[in-house]
This record gives structure tokens, sequence and C-alpha cells, in this order.
């Protein structure tokens, strides 16, 4: 099973030192994914239909919206991770260069060398996540924001990344905007998607197309993701409610369901989540 050794919440969204020995199902987030190896033997990630090798020498880049997957192959050890799950609107205040981090095109590659300035940053990083008294805000912000500058190069790609208009986050056809926004109001729960394509005007093997060609997964992949971050969220944030509540709220008939949900998209059971998380304060160094 793997285990979270540090996580990290803030208004940049949060970071996480994690002991991987579980695969992960295809999923996506609504955010930018940034992964780091920190030690261990390297390991294969799937990004839509390629996988990459992360090692110590390169930084693997998920895209806001963008399917990815981990398999696990038994080893002799555990791989471990520092990973960044950076906010689109915390990034779109820092620096206007950002502000397409919700594009799926915002960092043009997967997977880039680590070296020079960016291996200086995610050094004093990852001695942040490992130290257990605590750093500023400011400081764990201002190491997010020059590697963040590191990783998209100096140009804004703006004319790039805009040719099509964001409209909450990806620009889609009116009918699949329509459609993102419901599931959005489910607030975690599975929607029927026979009944869900009818109210946007289309057969259901026109939706599903149409969906997947434009967001890059399918609806299902899609709701998971939403529900994902939704149990994030009030599992880390509402530490008083009993996981069992949280699980009944979002829909699941059963803890253990919750659980296992939980462990194929994050790795590491709720409860663990829950335990490793800190939010990291505006006082301190």
């Amino acid at each position: 099973m793997s285990e979270p050794l540090r996580i990290i919440h803030g208004p940049f969204g949060r970071v996480a030192l994690l002991l991987l020995d579980q695969s992960m199902v295809l999923h996506a987030h609504r955010v930018s994914h940034v992964i780091f190896k920190e030690g261990g033997p390297d390991i294969q990630f799937g990004v839509r239909n390629r996988e990459y090798v992360l090692s110590d020498k390169n930084v693997l880049l998920v895209n806001a919206w963008e399917p990815h997957f981990y398999e696990h192959r038994p080893q002799s050890q555990s791989t471990v991770l520092l990973a960044l799950y950076l906010e689109p609107d915390w990034l779109r205040d820092v620096d206007r260069r950002f502000a397409y981090s919700v594009h799926p095109r915002f960092f043009p590659s997967s997977s880039v060398l680590l070296q020079g300035k960016l291996n200086r940053l995610h050094s004093d990083l990852l001695d942040i996540l490992t130290d257990r008294e605590g750093r500023s805000l400011q400081a764990v912000q201002g190491l997010i924001a020059d590697m963040t500058g590191e990783l998209v190069g100096k140009s804004p790609r703006g004319d790039v990344l805009s040719a099509a208009g964001l409209v909450g986050s990806i620009a889609y056809d009116i009918r699949i905007r329509r459609a993102i926004e419901a599931m959005k109001q489910a607030r975690g729960l599975t929607p029927d998607f026979d009944d869900l394509a009818q109210r946007v005007g289309l057969s259901r093997p026109h939706f599903f197309h149409l969906f997947h060609k434009q967001t890059g997964m399918t609806p299902a992949t899609f709701s998971s993701m939403l529900r994902m971050d939704l149990s994030i969220e009030r599992v880390s944030s509402q530490q008083e409610m009993a996981l069992q509540d949280i699980a009944l709220d979002l829909g699941f008939d059963s803890p253990g369901n919750f659980t296992r949900f939980f462990v194929r998209q994050q790795g590491v059971t709720p409860s663990q989540y829950r335990r490793s998380v800190q939010y990291v304060s505006g006082e301190g160094r």
C-alpha cells in the first residue's frame, strides 16, 4: 500500500510527498500536475496514450484535464514522488504567463530535463516538505511560482493558448459546457448519462463522442475527476466529519467503496490522506 509522507495544502493547491506502491487508474485533474522522483527505482507514467519514464533526471508534466495513469510493477523498493497540484486561479493571479494554466497545452511537453535553476528550486521545495517545523506561505508560493515559470518558459504563448477562447476552464461546444456544469452541480454524485445527453440535446452516442473529442476523456472519467476533487476537499478540510459520513454524502453505498475509489485514483486511503495533510499558514519563517 502506498503511503503519504507529507501533504501541504494552501491557496496554490497542494504538494505531496508520497511513497508509491499502488497502481492508479486512468484519471484526470482540473489542475496542472507536476511530478518529481525523489527516491527508489525509475517508474513509468502514462499520459494520454503514451508512457514516460520518470527518473531523477527529468520531471513529468500533466496538463489540466489530461488523462493519466500509473500501473505499478512489483519491485524490490517503492518509489518516492514529489507531486504538485497547482490551482489555476492562484496561478492566474501570480503571473500573466500562467493565465492559461487550465488549457490542455499549457505545458508544451510531458517530460523535461531536471537541470539548472529548475533543479535548485526543486531541491528547495523538497527541503520544505521534509522540514517538520514548517515554512511560511510566502516561501512555498514563491518557490512554486518560480518553478512554474521555468517549466513554461519566458513567453506567455497567449496567442496559441487563447486561440479557442476559454470558457470556464476550456473552450467547449455549448452543449458540452452545459453538461459539465450539470456534472459540477451534482456535487460528487454520478449522473445518469442518458438523461444528461437528452438534456443537452444530443443522442447518447453523439454525446459520448463529442465529450471525448473535446475533453480527451469519457464523461465517466470526467465525473470521477470532479468526485475525486470533492472527496479530497471534504477529507482534508472537514476533519471533524467521519469518513463514513463523507462517503454517504458523496453517494457511495459503503465506506469500503469510497476507500477503494480513493485508493485507485490517489494511491492512498482517505484516512492516510487525512492524517498527512497540513495547511501552510501565512505566519512563520
